[in-house]
Order: structure tokens, then C-alpha cells, then sequence
């Protein structure tokens, strides 16, 4: 047995004494004579550089027994007073967390999941209650965690401004009642911010977090995660959101070589899967327009893209003839009002657009299709145009445009 096992074994004898003499009736002064204290470092294998420092004084002022420990980025006192019953008071005089101390020491237990991942912000333990010899410690003990912040450049995630509020009943057992909430101001993540995350949980016995209710704000709407329950050991979940009016102009900017402006909102209900290897991803669902007049949309110049099969005039004579064919040739009238729509000169007024989500296949079929039926605005020759785009493997990659019937046309005699 290392010095340093030595020196906790003396320690916890010194406080099980203490314990036996707080049973004893309070007229027998037993505690009044006890005083000292012991104390050494601890080493938790898990964590080797974590340093854990402890140390317990009897017969402190004010306080029949004091425990005092601290470790990378973790300071903890706890202030216990004796009973003529028997038991014992106790409270949390001091406890804080640095997680940019705390941080280095978790990384390395946490392998390759932990990535390039920086932590920081300062958390404070609270909590007060009993103990006795039978059963065991009894109490509140409660973390609150403000302005904390986590940032990998290596995934471009950065969550700003993460607050919690843990509190249990039962301390030692990994409990945790229904209603913690963890709140972040910011999460950004490649080109998308959101902001003003919430979530309310609670971890049962069986360590299983069961998830009352998480949202936050996205692209000018609302994500909404459906409850669930969730193994605290699992390496993957599945679960359902609502979406409420995402911003057709945010959802824009996110596309400039495919949309130069829009406005309008999108809902609906979509399946998310999570794992550890390849993050969050969408599976499954759909999105809608929510149907509106000011809901419009206008391409990124594209040429061709409209007009690329379509001939400027219509030949009637035969090539042969030359120039008397060309100047035969009337214009082709759609030439002009499809090719101002691909450049984005017209914008087109959205009658529905669908967004239709897949479950991934492993030969890398389609994941999703976008489908979308417009006017022109004040086109009175282009009656309808439809567009559909299907997307295969990362939803930012397009593979493949449709392009047949997307042009019905209402010809006027004048």
C-alpha cells in the first residue's frame, strides 16, 4: 500500500472515530477533547493527473469536522456538526469548478470522442443536509454553471454562453430529479447559428437521461425535440423535432449559387439521428411553405438553365434557304421572360415548395427532394414553372437537377 493510501485509510479511521463519538450523549465531551486532522493525495486511476488532495480536521472552530479537497480546476469544503441524537449536519461551506482547469485533466479519459474540443467557465456547488451511520448521507446539493463556452475548430461548432442548473436529493447516486435545465445563448456550426437552446431532463437510477423537452431558435423559426429517453452509455439516438417557420431569406444565404434572395417561411416535422462518428444528420420528414402572398423567390444567375433546350426563334423554312430562314424566323416569346427568371430579374411567386427527406440507403441513393411549383411575378406568358432537385448523400451537395415539364406556357394573341 502506497504513503498515499496509508494517509487516507488514517484519515477515514479518524473520521469513523469522530462518527462513534458523535453517537455518544452530548454530556460525555468526547468531542469537545477530539481534535487534529490527516490528510494526503488520492490517485482515481481513470484520471491520474487529476491530483485530488484531501484533507480532514476535527475540532475546527465552529464546525465539528471539516473536509477539505481540491484537484485540478475543483476546490471542495464541507463543514459537518455533530448531534446528541447520534447524526450529523453537514453543508458545502465552498465548491467550485473551473472547467479550464478541470478540462485537460477529463480529456484524456474521454480518447478520440473528446477531439479538439476547448471548455471553459466556472461552476459553483451548494447543497446542505444529514448523514448518519445507517443511512448513509441525506440532503440538497445543487451546480450552477454560467457563461461557459465549448469550441472545436476542427468540427467549426462553437457553443457560447452555457448555463445549468443541476440539483439533486439524492447526493452519490447519480440521480437526477425531472426538471434540470441546461440552457445555451449561441450555437454556431459551420454557416448556422442558433440561439437560445433549452432543455429540461432528468437521469433515473437505471442511468437512462429521459428528456422532457428541448428547443431553440434557428434560421428565424423554432426546432422543437420530441421527449425521449436516452441511455446515458448509448453511441447513438433517434429522435423527432418540429420545426416551425424557418426563414426562407436565412435558408437563402446558406445557397448563393442556387438562390439570390427569398422570402417566406417553411414547417413541418423531421426525424434527426445522432452518433458519435458522423454527428447530426436528418433522416427522415418534410418541410412545407406556410402559404402566403409575400412568399417569393429569385434564382442565382444560372444561364441556360431555364433556356439552355429551348431556341431563341422558330425556325419555319428550311437552313438551306439562309438568310431568308433567319429572317423568317419569328422570336420565340417564352425566350426572353424564362431567360430573366434564370438570371434572376424576375422573381417567382411561390404556390408550394416541399422539402422531402429520406432514410439513407447504403448505395447512396437519393436523401431528399426539393419541389417547388412558382409564378413569375408579372409574367403574363409564363404561366407556371416547376423545379425539383434531388439531393444524394450530404444534403449540401446537388447531384442532380430535374429538368423536364418545368415549363407550362400561356401563348395571347394580341
Amino acid at each position: 500500500m502506497t504513503d498515499r493510501f496509508r494517509c487516507l485509510r488514517w484519515g477515514l479511521a479518524l473520521l469513523a472515530a469522530a462518527v462513534v463519538a458523535g453517537e455518544a450523549p452530548a454530556e460525555t465531551g468526547i468531542v469537545r477533547r477530539m481534535e487534529g486532522g490527516a490528510g494526503g493525495e488520492l490517485q482515481i486511476e481513470a484520471l491520474p493527473a487529476l491530483g485530488l488532495h484531501w484533507r480532514v480536521e476535527l475540532g475546527a472552530p465552529g464546525a465539528g469536522l471539516r473536509l477539505a479537497a481540491d484537484a485540478a480546476g475543483v476546490t471542495l469544503r464541507v463543514e459537518a456538526l455533530p448531534s446528541a441524537a447520534g447524526d450529523w449536519r453537514w453543508r458545502i461551506a465552498e465548491g467550485a469548478v473551473d472547467l479550464a482547469g478541470l478540462w485537460p485533466v477529463l480529456k484524456p479519459a474521454l480518447g478520440k470522442g473528446a477531439g479538439d474540443w476547448v471548455v471553459e467557465g466556472k461552476a459553483v456547488l451548494s447543497g446542505e443536509g444529514g448523514w448518519t451511520p445507517a443511512g448513509g448521507p441525506v440532503g440538497a446539493v445543487k451546480l450552477e454553471l454560467r457563461d461557459a463556452r465549448a469550441s472545436s475548430a476542427e468540427l467549426a461548432v462553437e457553443l457560447t454562453g452555457i448555463e445549468a442548473d443541476i440539483q439533486t436529493d439524492q447526493p452519490g447516486t447519480g440521480v437526477l430529479p425531472p426538471g434540470q435545465s441546461l440552457r445555451v445563448a449561441r450555437i454556431t456550426a459551420g454557416g448556422v447559428t442558433a440561439e437560445r437552446f433549452e432543455m429540461k431532463f432528468g437521469i433515473t437510477a437505471a442511468k437512462v437521461l429521459e428528456l422532457a423537452s428541448a428547443e431553440l431558435d434557428v434560421l428565424g423559426g423554432k426546432a422543437r425535440i420530441k421527449p425521449m429517453a436516452i441511455p446515458l452509455n448509448a453511441t447513438g439516438a433517434v429522435a423527432g423535432a418540429e420545426i416551425e417557420g424557418l426563414s426562407l431569406s436565412q435558408l437563402a444565404k446558406l445557397m448563393p449559387n442556387a438562390v439570390s434572395g427569398a422570402s417566406g417561411k417553411l414547417s413541418g416535422q423531421v426525424q434527426v439521428l445522432w452518433d458519435v462518428k458522423t454527428g447530426v444528420r436528418i433522416n427522415d420528414g418534410g418541410l412545407a411553405i406556410v402559404r402566403s402572398d409575400d412568399a417569393v423567390l429569385s434564382l442565382a444567375p444560372a444561364p441556360g438553365f431555364l433556356t439552355g433546350n429551348m431556341p431563341t426563334r422558330f425556325v419555319i423554312l428550311p437552313a438551306w434557304l439562309g438568310p431568308l430562314a433567319r429572317w423568317t424566323a419569328p422570336e420565340n416569346p417564352a425566350y426572353a421572360p424564362l431567360q430573366a427568371i434564370e438570371m434572376g430579374r424576375v422573381g417567382l411567386r411561390i404556390e408550394t415548395l416541399e422539402v422531402k427527406f429520406y432514410p439513407e440507403t447504403a448505395g447512396g441513393d437519393r436523401t431528399a427532394t426539393v419541389r417547388l411549383t412558382a409564378q413569375p411575378v408579372g409574367s403574363a406568358l409564363v404561366e407556371k414553372i416547376t423545379i425539383e432537385v434531388n439531393l444524394a448523400g450530404a444534403l449540401a451537395r446537388v447531384l442532380e437537377l430535374g429538368m423536364d415539364e418545368r415549363v407550362k406556357l400561356r401563348l395571347r394573341a394580341k
